[in-house]
Parts: C-alpha cells; sequence; structure tokens
C-alpha cells in the first residue's frame, strides 16, 4: 500500500523538479545573497506552503475513479489514510521543509527541528480533516470544527510549543480515524457551454477549479510575508514580482483537457478560443503585478515611478503571451494526477524569464 500511494503521488517530473529547485536555492544561498530570516517567519512559511501543497494533492488525488479502486480492496479506511498521511509527509518534508530552510537562509537548533517537523505534521493532518469535513457532509458542527481546527493551527504557531504541537496532532488524528466516511472527489462531467457573446470557456472552466482560488489565496499571503522581510528592495520587488507569475491551475488549461487543444486547433476559428484564453491570463496577471506595485507602494517604496508601472504592465503581457504560446505548442499530455500537471518543471520555464528580465530592468532603472 505505501509504495502504491507512492508510485501514484510521486513521479520523475516531480524528481527533476525537486533537483532544479534545490540547484537554485543552493546557488541563491552560497553565491548570490546574504541575509538570515527568523525562525518564526520560517514556521509561518512552513504553514503556507505545507496548507496549500497538501490542499493541492487532495484535490488531484482523491477522485472517484482513482479511489474507489483503492476502497475496493480488502483493507480498512484507515490503514489507507494512516499510509496516505505518512506519504505526504515524507515528501512534503523533503520537497518543501528542506528547500524552505535554505531559501530562508534559518539557522535551526535540535529543538527548533522537532517543532518544525511536529507543526508540519499538524498542517497535513488538519488540512486533511479540513478536507474530509467539505467533500463529505458539511453542516453547522462541520463548519464550526473546520473554522476550531484553523484556530487552533494559528494559536500553535503563535504559542511555538511542542507539546501543544504533540496533543493536537493526536487529537486531530483521531478525529480524522475516527471519520469512517469514504473521501472523493466526483468529476463534474459537465462541460461548459461556450456562447462567445456571453460566456469565456477558460473563465468558467477556472471557477470550476478549486485550487485555483486556494492556490490564489495562499500567493496572497506569500505577497504579505515577503513584504515585512528584511530584504534589499530590489530583491524583494522581482520576488514578488516572480511568485505572482506562477499560478499553474490557470497556467495548464489546455493541458487540463488532454483533448482540447487538438479539437480548438481543428476549429476554422481556433484563433477565437486562443484570445479568450489570453484575456483569462492577461486580466488576472495585470492584477496581480498592480496589486504588487501597490502593496510595494504601501510598505516599501517611498513612491511609484511611472516607468515601474510600464515594467509591471510590460511583464504582465509577457507572461500571458509565453504562457498563451507554451500552451499551444507545447501542452502536457502524459500525465495521470492533475498535481503531475501542476508540478511539472515547465512551471519554471516564465517565472525565470520574467525574473531575468525584471532584474536587469531593476538594475537599469536605478
Amino acid at each position: 500500500m505505501l509504495l502504491a500511494i507512492f508510485r501514484d503521488i510521486f513521479s520523475k517530473n516531480r524528481l527533476y523538479l525537486f533537483l532544479f529547485s534545490l540547484s537554485i536555492l543552493l546557488y541563491y544561498k552560497y553565491v548570490r545573497v546574504e541575509f538570515s530570516t527568523d525562525f518564526r517567519i520560517l514556521m509561518l512559511s512552513t504553514f503556507i506552503v505545507t496548507a496549500l501543497s497538501t490542499f493541492q494533492l487532495l484535490y488531484s488525488y482523491f477522485l472517484t475513479d482513482r479511489m474507489e479502486a483503492y476502497f475496493q480492496l480488502p483493507i480498512s479506511i484507515n490503514y489507507f489514510k494512516i499510509n496516505f498521511i505518512f506519504v505526504t509527509f515524507i515528501l512534503n518534508f523533503f520537497e518543501r521543509i528542506m528547500l524552505l530552510i535554505l531559501f530562508l537562509n534559518v539557522t535551526i537548533g535540535y529543538f527548533q527541528f522537532i517543532k518544525l517537523i511536529l507543526f508540519s505534521l499538524l498542517v497535513i493532518l488538519s488540512v486533511f480533516y479540513v478536507f474530509i469535513k467539505l467533500n463529505t457532509k458539511l453542516n453547522v458542527l462541520s463548519l464550526l470544527l473546520i473554522i476550531g481546527m484553523l484556530g487552533i493551527d494559528g494559536s500553535i504557531l503563535l504559542l511555538n510549543n511542542i507539546f501543544y504541537m504533540l496533543v493536537s496532532s493526536i487529537i486531530v488524528g483521531y478525529l480524522i480515524l475516527r471519520n469512517k466516511e469514504l473521501i472523493y472527489i466526483v468529476k463534474n462531467e459537465s462541460s461548459p457551454v461556450f456562447n462567445k457573446r456571453r460566456h469565456n470557456y477558460f473563465m468558467i472552466s477556472l471557477m470550476q477549479e478549486k485550487y485555483f482560488f486556494i492556490n490564489s489565496i495562499f500567493t496572497l499571503l506569500f505577497i504579505l510575508l515577503i513584504i515585512f522581510q528584511d530584504y534589499p528592495e530590489q530583491l524583494k520587488t522581482i520576488t514578488l514580482l516572480t511568485i505572482v507569475s506562477v499560478n499553474t491551475p490557470l497556467t495548464t488549461l489546455f493541458s487540463a483537457d488532454k483533448d482540447l487543444i487538438v479539437h480548438v486547433k481543428s476549429l476554422p476559428q481556433s484563433t477565437l478560443f486562443f484570445l479568450m484564453y489570453f484575456r483569462v491570463l492577461l486580466s488576472y496577471y495585470l492584477i496581480t503585478n498592480l496589486l504588487v506595485a501597490f502593496t510595494l507602494k504601501l510598505f516599501v517604496l517611498n513612491s511609484l515611478r511611472i516607468d515601474f508601472l510600464f515594467l509591471v504592465i510590460g511583464l504582465a503581457i509577457i507572461e500571458a503571451i509565453m504562457y498563451l504560446m507554451i500552451e499551444i505548442y507545447f501542452p502536457l499530455q502524459n500525465w495521470n494526477l492533475k498535481r503531475e500537471l501542476w508540478k511539472h518543471p515547465r512551471k519554471y520555464i516564465v517565472p525565470a524569464i520574467i525574473f531575468f528580465i525584471g532584474w536587469i530592468t531593476m538594475y537599469l532603472m536605478v
């Protein structure tokens, strides 16, 4: 069971993505930038990244056709849950927490390391419990438990106490195992109706993707997290613009439907579909880039220069064009879980280009 879940979740693309991220961070840490970050910032970052990654995994993994096969095996549901949580915890530790420690350049002691491990486990368990409640019987009591769970995680983050983390993890784990209901997401087989006068097919598809909203919320949290760090002004600006350029549910709308790009290219008016997608991309990146600009104005910059605004708008146009071209000419086809689609190394191409363009332009503007 453990190996089966691991094979489902882990793939060669995720390994390549991890090695690429590790190489960039090692270069970033030992060659280019020298700064350190407080341990509490590492804990907050762990909460954001772990919660986001776990939600992403759950919403891509727990689909009806995949989960029915597991539930038909002669094993208990709790045995499956324990194995799944264990694999999720191990992968999150190596793929997320270790990279965060390098990225934030945090020096941690033995007890701090234990706190980090226990807190990441608590976050995974809490997200798993919230997921169960959201996708089974949602009632007033369930909503109160969800709110209470989030409040507990926030309080423990502030208290920063090993005992509370351990006790809370045991309680949440018990609540998960106590729930015997089958957990899966039913696919929505109905396709959005395309009406070129009233509807945008890609906007409707995006609104139906729950993880897009989860990803967007955590992107906002990351903006606030980076804003209040003691980083150089230019590094902070480029880091924020690079972070908001990554939203894989948005930038893989063609790839998410394996046959869509083939059907669209066969249409006599395929350009209408491509322009539809371009409008969605451009709208999103204009909004997020301008949000970064005005947030920087509030907390970091003394004033918003006109050339900086032109840079932000120009980067949004470049992002929209490049993501559109990549999806048209290099759609991803060989994937089983949407998580594989969202974690493909291709996601770093445009952010890397944005990083270098922004970095060069920022220094020319000085």
